[in-house]
C-alpha cells in the first residue's frame, strides 16, 4: 500500500503552520515583478563525445508535439545558471506550454522546480500569473490553501532578439497521480482507500478556490495532481545520475539543445506525500463566466457542450469524471465519433444515456439546444443512445460500498449546475466518510 501523510502530518512540517486553528496564510509569491535576465552562457556537465545524442533527423521531446514551433521555446542548457540563480541539473517534462527543471537554488541551497513557458505574451501565462497574483493576497484558515501548488519566484528570461519567457519556480513534487497510476507500466485502478484521501484533499482544495479566492481552476485532471515529495533523496539522485549517466539529447544548432526528460526514481518504502492540485495556466478569476471552449475534451461540462454560462460548479463536473478514472481506469464519457473526432453531439448523447434527459429549462439556456432535442426535450436520437448505464460500467466496486459510490458520482453530474453539491458538502458524503478500503 503506498503511504500518504495525513493533513496533521504535513502541516506540522510546514513552518508556517503552528496550530491547526490558527490562520495558514497568507500565499505568498516572493519576488512577483517580472525582472528582465538574460541567462549565463551553458557549461555542460560533459563533454559531447561521451553523451548519447539522438538523430538530428528524427522528432524530439517537444519537437513531436503537434504545432511545435522552435522559436516558441527557450533555449535551456543543462549546466546554465537561470535568474543569477537557478543551476539547471536536468529536465523534467514539456508541455505545449512550458518546459519543466529541477534546479539547484544556490542562494538558499535548495532544489526547486523551474517552469520555463513558451514565448510570450502568451494568454495561458498570463492566466497563471494572474491567479497567482491573486492568491498572493488571500490569508485564510482554510486548510485547502494547503492543497494548491505555490509558487516561489517568478522572473522572464529575455533572449538576444528581445522575446520574453515567463519563469515560474516551484517546489519539487514526485510524480503526478497520471503516472502514479502508471508505476507498472499500465494504468492500475486505485483501491477506494487511497482514492478516498486523494478526493479529499482535491475537494479542500476546491473548497478554498471557489469559496475563499474565487477561483475556478477549468483544468482538473490526473496529470494536475501531483503527489509531494517524502523521500528527498530522490532529489540528490536525480542531479547524481544526470552527471553519472546524462540524458541523451539532440544537438540541433549553436544555440538550441534538446534534452531527454528524466523522471524521479520511485520513493523508499513507497514513501508518497499528500497530493497537491497544479497548474493554474487555464484559472478564471470570479464566479461566472460567459462561454467559452475550456476543460479537457472528456472531462467537459454540459454546460460548455451547450454553449452557455459557466461558473465554479464545472470543476465539480470535472472532479467526478476525474474519480471516475482513478478507481476505474477509464473514461467515463469519450464523446468520439466513427471518425476518432470529438462531437459534441456524441459527447451530449453519452450523458443523455448514462444520466438520462435535462431539464427543460436548462435546455432552453442554449441556442444549440435544437441540434440534439426535439420540442419535448427528448433525444432526437442521432446517435442512438447506448443501453449502458453507470452500474453497469462500474466493475471495481461491491456491494454498499458501489452503491455509495455511484450516488456520490450522480450527485455531482447534475445537468444543471446550480443543483451540483459544493466541495464542502460533497467532503460530508457519506462515501468519502466511510474509511473502507475496498
Amino acid at each position: 500500500m503506498f503511504a500518504l501523510r495525513t493533513f496533521a502530518q504535513r502541516a506540522a512540517s510546514r513552518t508556517q503552520v503552528q496550530t491547526l486553528g490558527k490562520a495558514v496564510g497568507p500565499l505568498r509569491i516572493l519576488q512577483l515583478q517580472l525582472r528582465p535576465f538574460v541567462s549565463l552562457p551553458s557549461t555542460p556537465i560533459r563533454s559531447w563525445s561521451t553523451i548519447a545524442q539522438q538523430e538530428n533527423s528524427q522528432p524530439f521531446e517537444e519537437e513531436t508535439l503537434s504545432n511545435y514551433e522552435a522559436d516558441q521555446f527557450y533555449p535551456i542548457h543543462i549546466g546554465e545558471v537561470l535568474h543569477g540563480r537557478y543551476l539547471i541539473t536536468g529536465k523534467l517534462g514539456y508541455s505545449a506550454n512550458s518546459t519543466v527543471w529541477l534546479c539547484r537554488d544556490i542562494q538558499e541551497t535548495k532544489y526547486v522546480v523551474v517552469k520555463v513557458h513558451v514565448r510570450t505574451p502568451k494568454q495561458r501565462a498570463n492566466r497563471e500569473i494572474s491567479a497567482y497574483k491573486h492568491l498572493s493576497n488571500i490569508t485564510t484558515d482554510n486548510i485547502g490553501c494547503l492543497r494548491i501548488r505555490n509558487v516561489l519566484d517568478v522572473f522572464e528570461l529575455v533572449r538576444s532578439n528581445g522575446r520574453r519567457h515567463v519563469c515560474l519556480v516551484h517546489e519539487p513534487l514526485q510524480t503526478t497521480l497520471h503516472d502514479f497510476q502508471r508505476q507498472s507500466g499500465r494504468p492500475v485502478p486505485l483501491p477506494s482507500g487511497l482514492a478516498k484521501p486523494i478526493t479529499r484533499c482535491l475537494l479542500e482544495a476546491l473548497d478554498f478556490l471557489h469559496t475563499v479566492a474565487n477561483i475556478t481552476h477549468c483544468d482538473i485532471k490526473l496529470s494536475n495532481i501531483m503527489m509531494q515529495i517524502e523521500d528527498t533523496s530522490v532529489l540528490d539522485d536525480f542531479e547524481n545520475t544526470e552527471r553519472t549517466d546524462p540524458c541523451i539529447r539532440k544537438v540541433v544548432d549553436e544555440e538550441r539543445t534538446i534534452y531527454q526528460s528524466r523522471s524521479f526514481r520511485h520513493p523508499r518504502e513507497n514513501a508518497f506525500g499528500s497530493p497537491v492540485l497544479c497548474d493554474f495556466g487555464e484559472a478564471r478569476i470570479g464566479g461566472a463566466y460567459p462561454y467559452e471552449e475550456i476543460h479537457p475534451e472528456v472531462y467537459k461540462a454540459p454546460e460548455i457542450l451547450m454553449q452557455i454560462d459557466w461558473g465554479h460548479s464545472a470543476d465539480i463536473w470535472m472532479t467526478a469524471c476525474m474519480i471516475w478514472d482513478m478507481i476505474e481506469v477509464q473514461y467515463l464519457f469519450d464523446g468520439y465519433d466513427n471518425e476518432n473526432l470529438h462531437n459534441n453531439r456524441v459527447h451530449i448523447g453519452e450523458m443523455v444515456g448514462f444520466l438520462g434527459h435535462p431539464p427543460v429549462e436548462f435546455q432552453k439556456r442554449s441556442q444549440n439546444s435544437w441540434r440534439v432535442f426535439n420540442e419535448n426535450g427528448e433525444w432526437k436520437g442521432n446517435p442512438p443512445l447506448s443501453p449502458q448505464t453507470l452500474e453497469g460500467l462500474e466493475r471495481r466496486l461491491q456491494g454498499s460500498e458501489k452503491t455509495a459510490f455511484l450516488a456520490f458520482i450522480r450527485s455531482m453530474l447534475q445537468w444543471v449546475p446550480e443543483a451540483r453539491p459544493t466541495a464542502a458538502q460533497l467532503l460530508e458524503d457519506p462515501w468519502l466518510k466511510d474509511e473502507g478500503t475496498n
